[in-house]
């Protein structure tokens, strides 16, 4: 919620691949109201929202930003199996493209103005780091936000020595106040910035903050979340985010008509004037939708399908930097071997000759794994033999209860010694009873 006397802050929702929301979002604020990025008081953000957050913070132009999204979804979508083929690590493509593209000194450029939502293995709760000492520990603090159990690795990540995985699964919206934050998530749900339905359904589940609509949508959003899309797709899920942006600096009157410097005709800006001051919840004027309407931007052609009937007359201001941006990087996709590889026949072979080649990728992508493993495996190798003594001791503590009279006073728990001790006894009241 924006609340100018009292300050705010923004907090990005952990999204996975539909982090590409963020950077619509963020470029509309960039540009129609930028103080509300320049003036808040503190950006909070989980897995993919802390990822934007510090790339937009350490100052990444549009389009290398926007580059290096492209190249991870590429990556992923480029095998057969996609994201789960063994030879695909999530992780070690999020690291290599920070340490290549962060500036050295990102850690002095967010200490206390960026927190990132972490959560403890060993208990669970959520931690919120906002302090950084040098950049390694910034990038730490970004691999642990983003790591999925099982989906990214077995064994988590660590930062100043402790284990962490992914922020969302404790608290997936971090913030501090409520009534002063502005929240952005391309779910459908109760965010300042998400995307609106035309359901008069309002049932809703909330998880760790992540509050999510009961609808197909939602549905759909979760799946590519974690499988990413065709580059189209995402790339409407950016502009996606520019327009509900728009809609609430609108709304919360911060922004009441567009901005003079997008560089439109002036004919066009006439009737976007008009449009603008006669809107409401119904259709606008078609005749007008018509006059402004693009055309061979097929992003644009495909997003005017599926959007709501009143955000298609601020559908022509979306930034011609962000379209240009969107359009270069799905047209750098159409190259001569990506037409080649699409082909129907090129595709049904490759997953014919799968059950041959998938085992000869994956003991290739095991001894690589192995090989980069081996710098941290006395420590990875203690940590697993902590997790297993700590797993056994709470089975034995349920299987068999201790009463508070043969606790130790000081609330320890009881050594494996004393544990044997009383064992013959819990067994011989289980008896009696």
């Amino acid at each position: 919620m924006y609340d100018p006397e009292r300050g705010w802050s923004l907090s990005f929702s952990g999204c996975g691949f539909l982090g590409f929301y963020h950077i619509g979002a963020t470029r509309c604020l960039s540009e129609h109201a930028p103080h509300l990025i320049r003036d808040a008081r503190m950006l909070f953000g989980s897995s993919a929202g802390a990822l934007h957050a510090v790339v937009f913070l350490s100052g990444i132009s549009l389009d290398l930003l926007m580059q290096i999204l492209v190249d991870i979804v590429q990556s992923a979508r480029s095998r057969n199996i996609g994201i789960l083929h063994p030879s695909f690590n999530l992780g070690r493509h999020i690291q290599k493209s920070l340490q290549r593209h962060l500036p050295d000194n990102i850690h002095r450029l967010i200490s206390g103005k960026m927190c990132i939502s972490l959560t403890r293995v060993s208990d669970g709760e959520n931690v919120l780091v906002s302090d950084f000492q040098s950049k390694d520990e910034v990038v730490d603090a970004l691999l642990c936000s983003s790591f999925i159990p099982f989906f990214c690795g077995i064994i988590p990540p660590s930062f100043r020595g402790v284990r962490y995985v992914d922020g969302g699964a404790s608290d997936n919206v971090p913030f501090f106040d409520a009534k002063t934050t502005i929240t952005v998530s391309p779910f459908y749900g109760e965010y300042d910035i998400c995307p609106k339905v035309t359901s008069t359904n309002f049932l809703h589940v909330d998880l760790t903050k992540l509050s999510l609509r009961l609808c197909s949508e939602n549905a759909y959003l979760l799946m590519r979340a974690l499988f990413p899309p065709d580059l189209k797709v995402l790339g409407e899920i950016c502009l996606r985010g520019y327009l509900d942006a728009l809609r609430f600096l609108e709304e919360n009157g911060i922004c009441n008509r567009p901005h003079p410097c997008l560089n439109l005709p002036s004919a066009e800006l006439k009737i976007l004037k008009f449009t603008w001051g006669h809107r409401s919840l119904e259709s606008p004027p078609r005749a007008a939708a018509g006059r402004m309407k693009p055309k061979g931007d097929e992003l644009l052609d495909h997003l005017r399908l599926s959007i709501l009937p009143w955000d298609e007359s601020i559908l022509d201001t979306l930034s011609p930097k962000l379209t240009a941006a969107l359009s270069k990087a799905v047209k750098n996709q159409r190259g001569y071997m990506s037409k080649i590889c699409n082909f129907l026949p090129i595709k049904v072979m490759s997953y014919m000759v799968l059950p041959c080649t998938l085992p000869v990728e994956s003991a290739i992508a095991m001894v690589q794994r192995l090989v980069m493993w081996l710098p941290d495996m006395p420590e990875d190798i203690r940590w697993l033999q902590w997790l297993t003594s700590s797993v056994c001791s709470q089975v034995m503590t349920q299987l068999f209860p201790i009463s508070r009279s043969q606790t130790p006073a000081s609330g320890q728990q009881p050594s494996p010694r004393d544990m044997k001790a009383l064992l013959p006894s819990l067994l011989s009241n289980r008896g009696r009873s």
